[in-house]
């Protein structure tokens, strides 16, 4: 493959507790009257925005490249492995939680399924800003099953947040994020979400909006903890979490390296402006871009000056 940056078209989706961060600070359109909640940045259905392979979707053209594209640390799997998305919490999200691998195969019935272990980088937060972050010291999970409505709220942990901080919620993690939050989310490329409450609201399309207590309880339950991985003692930028399915690192200034071909890189600007290259082919950077860089560039160069931050995310190297 001829190796550049890649940028995908941004899909932007509208949610009843969205707002208008991302029109304002990355130029993300609504296509109506609805705040939106979500920018999905890099997910295998996006179509490439520009060079020989516009047009194409991410998942097609990981189908043709392979490796080239995907690295050697990539699992085997029918779709991209990851999602990357911009969140604006205007208000509170649902409470909610995701399943794991297996308990989303046996739930779904699809042998192919993927669980939803996440983490969110805290772009910006304002003062007392907080999360739902598991349950509640002394509470089960069967305290919480036999929890209704308000009482839910009782049996959870809360936490305030700050910018440049980082949640890692592994599957199977009870959480809702709360108002006042921008953030960067890296994920498995699942977009199963089981909610327990959902502080008595009205959806967008003038219907309550579902509960799925048995699912969701069930992922509660069954799905297995997964733990963070030792960071490396040394990165592009700073370590700052690695997991099973992603490793972040957050870069400024300058920086210049080669994935090796081990790993696909996924780069996401939080502030500044720069230049990104990769094997002599450049791009402008923006704030809220989020380009790709296939595992098998030769050598990457990100100039990021006057206090910009970038968010690198990789596959992780085996534990």
């Amino acid at each position: 493959m001829q190796v550049r940056p890649i940028r995908l078209i941004p899909e932007v989706h509208s949610r009843v507790w969205g707002g208008d961060l991302l029109a304002r600070r990355f130029a993300r359109c609504p296509h109506s009257g609805d705040p939106i909640g979500e920018s999905w940045e890099v997910h295998g259905d996006l179509l490439v925005a520009r060079g020989p392979d516009q047009g194409l979707t991410l998942d097609a053209l990981a189908r043709r490249e392979g490796e080239a594209l995907l690295g050697r640390r990539c699992p085997p799997g029918p779709t991209f492995p990851l999602l990357v998305k911009w969140l604006d919490c205007r208000d509170w999200l649902s409470v909610q939680v995701h399943p794991d691998d297996a308990v989303a195969r046996s739930l779904t019935g699809d042998p192919t399924a993927r669980g939803k272990t996440e983490c969110w980088y805290v772009a910006e937060a304002e003062e007392g800003a907080e999360v739902i972050h598991g349950l509640a010291a002394g509470v089960s999970v069967d305290d919480l099953a036999r929890a209704r409505g308000r009482e839910v709220l009782s049996c959870l942990q809360r936490q305030v947040v700050h910018a440049d901080q980082i949640l890692y919620t592994p599957a199977g993690t009870v959480h809702a994020l709360g108002p006042g939050l921008l953030l960067l989310e890296i994920q498995q490329s699942s977009d199963l979400t089981y909610r327990l409450y959902d502080w008595g609201r009205i959806g967008l399309d003038g219907s309550p909006r579902a509960l799925h207590l048995p699912e969701a309880v069930r992922s509660l339950r069954d799905s297995r903890p997964e733990p963070l991985w030792r960071l490396p003692l040394a990165g592009v930028g700073q370590p700052r979490l690695a997991c099973l399915h992603f490793a972040l690192e957050t870069l400024t200034g300058s920086a210049t390296w080669s994935p090796a071909g081990l790993s696909l890189e996924i780069l996401a600007v939080v502030r500044g402006e720069g230049r990104l290259e990769a094997d002599g082919q450049a791009e402008r950077l923006q704030p809220g871009d989020v380009l790709l860089v296939p595992a098998s560039a030769r050598e990457v160069h990100l100039d990021l000056p006057d206090g910009g931050l970038v968010v690198r995310t990789h596959l992780p190297e085996p534990s």
